[in-house]
């Protein structure tokens, strides 16, 4: 039995004469970097209402303090801090539908052997590596900047196609948008001068799909890495 999914749209309430007015400089900063991080710990106050709960939503950042969000429980705001609007998340798939989608992903592959082997002797699976850097690695250093365009769109491509393989869709009419390196380290990370870069590519397109069950179990998951960051969220409209 597929398990119930639930798509919200938050606003925070931050205008004039509302509850967070005063401080929205603050949760809303102009750095993206800042955003990200204080985003990720905003759209976490919907889902507070179950103590040491595992995350089990993906979120984006919309924009200008609203948010989209998949969850497996309805968002629970009894401070009243957002504008909510929940609606159950039951698209009907069938074989062969034609859907516009909008992806903003962290996309990693792991590289086999990136690690030593453990004291057992047993290789352990390989680092996550960003998909564009991988392969911006293979090219003398004196280019990497010349071409990074070029790689991030034949990465991007090739990766969402190897996602759509494993997860019952077939991409096609892709669109690469922007890449971009994130820094979303925390006070602890910074304090030992240790970095936290997220990679993001915005994907469009059309897809089609092939297997609807396997579809909507991976909509449910989401793409690709740093989900907890608002990467992941795939959003859907007929063609």
């Amino acid at each position: 039995m597929t398990l119930p999914l639930f798509l919200s749209r938050a606003r925070l309430r931050s205008g004039h004469g509302e509850t967070l007015s005063a401080i929205a400089p603050i949760l809303m900063p102009d750095d993206v970097n800042q955003r990200a991080a204080l985003a990720h710990r905003l759209v976490w106050l919907l889902f507070q209402d179950v103590p040491n709960a595992n995350r089990d939503f993906l979120w984006r950042d919309d924009g200008a303090g609203k948010y989209l969000i998949l969850s497996s429980r309805p968002p629970a705001d009894p401070k009243d801090l957002f504008e909510l609007d929940t609606k159950p998340f039951a698209p009907a798939l069938q074989v062969g539908d034609d859907l516009r989608f909008v992806l903003r992903v962290n996309p990693t592959v792991a590289r086999k052997g990136a690690n030593d082997p453990d004291a057992t002797g047993i290789r352990q699976r390989g680092k996550r590596v960003d998909v564009v850097m991988d392969r911006l690695a293979k090219l003398p250093i004196s280019g990497r900047a010349q071409h990074r365009d070029r790689v991030a769109t034949e990465a991007g491509s090739a990766w969402l196609t190897e996602q759509g393989a494993r997860a019952g869709f077939t991409p096609k009419a892709v669109v690469v948008g922007s890449y971009r390196q994130i820094d979303i380290a925390d006070r602890e990370r910074k304090r030992r001068r240790e970095r936290g870069v997220v990679s993001v590519i915005d994907l469009e397109g059309v897809l089609t799909v092939s297997d609807p069950p396997t579809f909507f179990s991976k909509l449910a998951t989401g793409f690709g890495s740093a989900k907890a960051f608002g990467n992941g969220l795939m959003l859907l409209r007929r063609v």
